[in-house]
């Protein structure tokens, strides 16, 4: 198992990075079994996007079988980072593809899931930065949703951002889960400034431009806390 503080990175004390979390040889046949997946893409807000493992909706997933190809990941993660509690393992993965200059405005992921994210970066750079959630109580998500988009344009009000290499992985739970907003920016170069609070260990410094390149592929791995049966009436 990892010890995960040895990867933690900035003040937020629940977010780390994991550099070279695979070889160039896994990512290879990942991005190829990705390819020849007959699971259907969905385009959302501009980025293609795949649905493995089950519908989740208000209440919970309703399961579907997660591909052979993805299990052996799936395992090594719980058993390398323990992020999703002793013996469980994750049940539902997000792959994204996301074109230079096409990005995710800030969101959390919420209530349904196990507090914490891993995500597996392949192929191609991105930044991902972090604006905590305003704390007034009768605020709407919808608008600290638009709060978190504002702040990607105000350095001031970032947490932190984290330059998520190919092959690393971003792991954030607990504080950075569901106190913060994260999302990536809609932009070809990125650019490293003071608050990449992992730019040593990916390789970068401050000041630098970093080209997205071409597309870039993350997987999203999570744990849905309730699973129900296709019996259940929405």
């Amino acid at each position: 198992m990892l010890d995960l503080e040895q990867y933690r990175v900035g003040d937020l004390p629940t977010l780390y990075y994991v550099p070279d979390a695979i070889t160039p040889a896994e990512e290879q046949s990942l991005l190829t079994h990705i390819t020849a997946s007959k699971q259907q893409w969905k385009t959302v807000s501009g980025r293609r996007l795949q649905n493995l493992g089950g519908i989740v909706h208000k209440k919970g997933l309703i399961p579907a079988p997660l591909p052979s190809w993805l299990q052996p990941l799936l395992g090594r993660l719980a058993q390398d980072t323990g992020a999703y509690g002793e013996g469980k393992q994750p049940n539902h993965v997000l792959i994204n593809a996301y074109q230079p200059g096409e990005g995710i405005l800030p969101h959390e992921d919420g209530p349904l899931y196990h507090p914490v994210v891993v995500i597996l970066s392949l192929q191609n750079p991105a930044v991902v930065r972090f604006a905590r959630k305003r704390r007034d109580e009768q605020q709407s998500d919808a608008a600290a949703a638009a709060e978190g988009a504002e702040s990607h344009g105000r350095a001031g009000q970032l947490v932190a951002s984290v330059a998520c290499m190919p092959r690393s992985l971003l792991i954030f739970k607990d504080e950075a889960y569901s106190g913060c907003l994260h999302g990536i920016l809609e932009a070809a170069v990125e650019d490293i400034d003071a608050s990449v609070v992992n730019a040593q260990q990916a390789g970068l410094q401050v000041g630098q431009a970093l080209p997205r390149g071409g597309e870039r592929i993350s997987l999203t791995v999570r744990r849905v806390l309730h699973t129900y049966s296709l019996g259940l009436r929405l």
